[in-house]
C-alpha cells in the first residue's frame, strides 16, 4: 500500500486522472489556467492545447485572459480547470466563457478548494463551497453537474497542519527555528497527515472539505 502524507494532492490527481480516463481518444481540450501544464503527460490520447494568463514556462498554446478565451462557441470537447477558479477575479465570466467554448454535450472537470491558506497572493480571490459551485455552474446553463467534496474532517485537518506556515514567520530567529524544524517536520509532514489521512471515513457529513471535484456537461 502507498503512503498518504498529501490527501489534497492525492484527491486531485485522483480526480484528474479519472477525468482522463473519461476523455475520448482524439477529443480536443483545453487545460485553462495549466500553468507549468503538470497534467499533460495523461491527456497524449487527446488534442491537448493548454492557455493561462502568462507563459513563463514556455509550454502553453496561447495566452489569455479566462473570460476571453479567443476561440470559437463550441471548440473543445473536454475543459480542464484544476485550483484556477480561486484566482479569478469574476469567476461568473470564467464559467461562463468556458460553457460557450464546449461544444453540446462537452465536459468541464474543475477542481477547487473550500478551504486553504492565503497563496499566490495578491491573485487569491475566492474560495468555494459546493453551493456557490451550483449558483456558478447553473447560471452559465450547464445541464447536469456533479459536485463532489474532496475529504471531510480528518483530510482537512491534515492539509492545515501540513502546510501550516507559522513556524516559518520566525525563520530570521534561526537558533529557535532550526531546532524547533527538527522536531516539527516529522510530526506536520508525516505522522499526523498520515495518521488522519486514514481516519477520513469516519466523518460521514462532510461539511469540513479542502475543497471541491466537479465534472459538468454543457
Amino acid at each position: 500500500m502507498r503512503l498518504r502524507f498529501n490527501p489534497r494532492r492525492y484527491a486531485i490527481e485522483t480526480f484528474v486522472k479519472s477525468s482522463a480516463h473519461a476523455t475520448k481518444p482524439h477529443a480536443r481540450l483545453l487545460d485553462a489556467g495549466a500553468g507549468p501544464c503538470p497534467y499533460k503527460y495523461l491527456f497524449i490520447h487527446a488534442h491537448y492545447e493548454a492557455t493561462d494568463f502568462i507563459d513563463p514556462h514556455g509550454l502553453l498554446n496561447f495566452t489569455c485572459s479566462l473570460d476571453k478565451i479567443p476561440r470559437k462557441a463550441g471548440t473543445y470537447d473536454v475543459v480542464l480547470l484544476t485550483e484556477v477558479l480561486e484566482h479569478v477575479e469574476y469567476p461568473q465570466k470564467v464559467i461562463n466563457e468556458i460553457n460557450r467554448i464546449l461544444k453540446k454535450g462537452g465536459k468541464l472537470f474543475l477542481t477547487t478548494p473550500q478551504q486553504y491558506m492565503l497563496h499566490q497572493k495578491p491573485y487569491n480571490f475566492y474560495y468555494f463551497t459546493r453551493y456557490g459551485l451550483e449558483s456558478l455552474l447553473k447560471n452559465a446553463g450547464f445541464k447536469s453537474y456533479s459536485i463532489r467534496s474532496m475529504g471531510g474532517y480528518f483530510w482537512t485537518l491534515g492539509d492545515l497542519i501540513k502546510f501550516n506556515s507559522v513556524l516559518t514567520q520566525y525563520k530570521r530567529w534561526f537558533f529557535i527555528y532550526y531546532p524547533l524544524k527538527l522536531v516539527e517536520w516529522p510530526l506536520t509532514q508525516l505522522i499526523i497527515p498520515f495518521i488522519l489521512f486514514h481516519l477520513d471515513w469516519l466523518d460521514k457529513q462532510r461539511d469540513w472539505t479542502m475543497g471541491y471535484t466537479v465534472e459538468a456537461i454543457k
